[in-house]
């Protein structure tokens, strides 16, 4: 297919739920150009693709993944630019970003030290935490256009961002490298910060497998994990393998080889109990990739309201 060859992976070992089955096609370019070069031939056969990072909130279906995946994580280099500007690849994890934007006493990236993702899924996802989110730093992003077949660069006005939200539509643009700015800051403070992030991390969010915020927070004053720690459900409600944690009430953990279909059974579990003693809608904050069941398409419908 390219330079960068195929390989029959377990889509288990590519989400942090540690679920998924095996994936059919699955490729780890090297670099940009071979991440081009995969992308080209995907888009020329027409075969289906799925793009993965670090996976820190995605459900891999329990039957894998047919069609081409694509794998970032070695799309890793970062690139000092101007004083206070720094380039990522797409495949950059978020705490090596935060660890790069420290090195040059730049503040805005603390957010990133403990999220468990890359800085193309944080991009498209507008991931947040500490106050901060990715739509602040954003400058500039490079995007594979899947009906050109060309390179695009988008400013931030063209990146839509909202609460844990972008325009992008991984079904045409895939994320390949961004431009991030930072702000000058004091080292020391910024080192602490992260410290305080990693320790809150270590204390308030779960060990087990788990795929970080299952929904997203219905308001700012109503969180999920208050909502589901209210009605009950922390270390309490179970689907097969997986359970609400006892130590967060928006994360759901993989306690015994727990199945894709059962995460989303606990989650519209959670969702209508939301919508049901608060009247709020909770909408999922995973993604939910590969082959579904029957029964996982009725399911996921009902959780992102989708026809």
């Amino acid at each position: 297919m390219s330079a960068c060859t195929p390989q029959a992976l377990m889509g288990a070992n590519f989400t942090t739920y540690r679920i998924g089955g095996p994936l059919e096609e699955a490729y780890q370019p090297a670099g940009e150009a071979e991440m081009i070069a995969v992308l080209q031939e995907t888009r020329r056969s027409g075969k289906k693709l799925t793009v993965l990072g670090w996976g820190g909130n995605s459900i891999i279906a329990s039957r894998g993944i047919s069609g081409v995946t694509v794998i970032t994580r070695k799309l890793d280099w970062v690139e000092p630019k101007f004083l206070t500007r720094i380039a990522f690849g797409a495949g950059v994890h978020l705490a090596k970003s935060a660890s790069a934007a420290l090195k040059q006493s730049l503040t805005g990236g603390e957010y990133m030290i403990g999220i468990p993702g890359t800085i193309g899924g944080a991009i498209r996802m507008n991931a947040g935490a500490l106050g901060q989110e990715t739509a602040e730093v954003v400058r500039s992003v490079n995007l594979f256009n899947l009906q050109t077949g060309e390179v695009e660069t988008w400013l931030p006005e063209q990146l839509g961002f909202s609460y844990r939200k972008s325009s992008i539509d991984p079904q045409r643009h895939i994320i390949l490298s961004a431009e991030l700015e930072f702000q000058p800051g004091d080292a020391a403070k910024i080192s602490e910060m992260m410290e305080q992030s990693v320790a809150f991390r270590k204390t308030h969010h779960p060990k087990e497998p788990n795929g970080g915020s299952v929904f997203k927070n219905p308001s700012k004053e109503m969180p999920a994990g208050r909502l589901m720690e209210e009605l009950g459900a922390k270390g309490v409600w179970r689907e097969g393998g997986v359970m609400v944690s006892p130590l967060h009430g928006n994360f759901i953990v993989n306690v015994d080889n727990g199945t894709s279909t059962d995460v989303l059974k606990l989650m519209l579990r959670m969702k209508r109990a939301i919508h049901e003693h608060y009247g709020l809608d909770a909408h999922p904050e995973n993604l939910f990739l590969g082959d579904a069941t029957e029964e996982e398409i009725a399911l996921w419908r009902e959780l992102t309201g989708s026809q």
